[in-house]
């Protein structure tokens, strides 16, 4: 048994370098290909992140009327505190007058007139709510609630439903995308193993007339195409990581894309797929091209 496997060990790497024109050109298919798949799957990732960045930062903010009483304030409260027990709303902030003031002079701290004609008691008590959902509708039932309950001035919505649906398109846009090029990768690599194959057909033959198996044959050239997808796909991993630390860290980062990146999860789970993908390719490839030529 140890020597079969040393013996098929033996022919994978002696007809890798003697074959080496064709295993370059292999390598290169598969590097090409599986590197456009890395980069798409990483900016979707990017893009993913992304989006519940954006979905997290929706919020709808309650004014009361100045005047507001304690009683219509502490209905408020207990309305927004049963919805966050019915899961409609994940979180809750209340700001005093006292804070809504702090807050009017620090953004108006350069004009000291509008900051002195203005006094906490002029200034709104509110509630700050961040919806369970993002979703359009969900959240203008919400806020269509609030505004019929008395003692309440105003809500306002920081909508971000437009940003969201264009981060959705794009990223079902990318994984149509990675699908086509994966599919494309694979015709690629075939047509470049069954060239391979075909060069070496002769011996293909030879090795079946004298009594090999078919099993016996497939062996070397399936381990071939692995390692050929192997290699073709670890450079592919090293192009993918280039492109997140120069192109998304450095160019796309924070702060003009704050919330927008890849976490190293993600881009462990990228480089096991490349390089996973570059083997299954590099062995499906050599398998299938073979076939034809073991039927003597």
């Amino acid at each position: 048994m140890l020597s079969r496997f040393l013996y098929f060990l033996r022919e994978t790497f002696i007809s890798l370098f003697r074959n080496f024109s064709m295993t370059i050109a292999a390598i290169l298919t598969i590097f090409v290909t599986l590197s456009l798949v890395g980069v798409s799957t990483l900016v979707y990732f990017w893009n993913l992140e992304g989006t519940k960045t954006v979905e997290k930062a929706v919020r709808f903010e309650i004014f009361m009327v100045p005047n507001a009483q304690d009683d219509q304030i502490d209905d408020v409260r207990k309305a927004l505190e049963q919805d966050k027990k019915d899961g409609n709303v994940s979180k809750i902030n209340f700001f005093t007058k006292e804070d809504a003031f702090e807050f009017f002079k620090k953004s108006f701290e350069d004009d000291k007139d509008i900051v002195k004609s203005i006094t906490a008691e002029d200034l709104p008590v509110s509630f700050l709510v961040a919806p369970s959902k993002p979703d359009d509708a969900f959240v203008e039932d919400l806020i269509a609630k609030y505004r019929a309950t008395p003692g309440v001035d105003d809500v306002t919505f920081a909508n971000f439903a437009d940003d969201i649906r264009r981060a959705q398109t794009i990223n079902r846009t990318l994984a149509v995308f990675a699908i086509v090029l994966l599919i494309a990768s694979c015709v690629l690599v075939f047509n470049t193993v069954r060239l391979a194959v075909y060069a070496r057909r002769r011996e293909i033959e030879i090795m079946k007339l004298v009594g090999a198996s078919n099993w016996f044959v497939q062996v070397p050239f399936m381990a071939e195409g692995a390692t050929q997808g192997f290699v073709g796909g670890l450079v592919a991993s090293a192009s993918a990581i280039t492109f997140k630390s120069l192109i998304l860290e450095d160019q796309f980062g924070p702060p003009s894309f704050r919330g927008f990146a890849v976490t190293s999860g993600q881009l462990w789970l990228t480089i096991f797929m490349v390089i996973a993908m570059g083997v299954t390719i590099g062995v499906a490839s050599s398998y299938i091209g073979l076939k034809r030529y073991l039927d003597i």
